[in-house]
């Protein structure tokens, strides 16, 4: 899956006349690139279910260009992101992103408990514990996965596994309990659900917009100089 993606200009038209002076011909070539939306990005939301405390969630994404990436979860607190309203009470969630040739990037959890940013704190618990992450990545493909806390990757690679892969129900057995998706870090033992919502939000980095802007603005004022 493509998250970045060529965009349509706007229909907002930017006009420069041929009679411009050339501050105005800058002005009117950066006014037009940015009405043709090089800052936009793109979100994408994936919900599921774990059907145990070590199931892990794959998914495969490809960025075409230098982009700023949003990893979040909002299903332990709950909240709406990209249109998608998630209830509270999911389990405590893991990202990791991996790069599709070199390995694991970063992991992150929400296993601290403090609320920031967007989080909501869930009703029963009263903590945030939802994971957020963000990465700076260059073109290319990546693998970003979601497990439940204390199942992180072992590394470097996807292909070594995660620390309680084949453990079954790893969060019961250490609440003395049977079952899944207790909560093992500050809320004791209290049972959440296997549902999870993942957001992917991405920013086009500015540079290649900045870079470029130069040496197109010179080819206009040659031309202009021309005439």
């Amino acid at each position: 899956m493509d998250l970045i993606r060529p965009h349509r200009p706007s229909h907002r038209l930017v006009r420069c006349g041929n009679t411009a002076k050339r501050l105005r011909i800058l002005g009117c070539l950066l006014a037009g690139a940015l009405s043709a939306g090089y800052a936009q990005g793109s979100t994408v939301t994936y919900t599921g279910t774990l059907s145990g405390d070590d199931q892990v969630q794959q998914y495969a994404f490809t960025t075409l260009t230098a982009t700023s990436v949003d990893f979040s979860t909002d299903s332990y607190g709950g909240g709406t992101a990209n249109g998608t309203t998630t209830p509270s009470g999911g389990f405590v969630p893991v990202i990791s992103v991996f790069n599709a040739s070199s390995g694991l990037l970063i992991a992150s959890d929400g296993a601290d408990g403090i609320c920031s940013g967007a989080m909501s704190a869930d009703s029963v618990t009263n903590i945030c514990d939802d994971a957020n992450l963000n990465l700076s990545l260059g073109s290319g493909s990546y693998i970003v996965a979601v497990s439940e806390f204390f199942n992180v990757p072992v590394g470097p690679n996807l292909s070594n596994g995660f620390l309680e892969q084949g453990q079954g129900n790893f969060t019961g057995q250490t609440c003395g309990t049977t079952g899944a998706f207790y909560e093992t870090d500050l809320a004791n033992c209290v049972q959440r659900t296997g549902n999870f919502t993942l957001d992917i939000a991405t920013v086009p980095e500015p540079s290649d917009l900045w870079f470029a802007l130069p040496l197109a603005a010179a080819v206009l004022l040659r031309r202009h100089a021309a005439k």
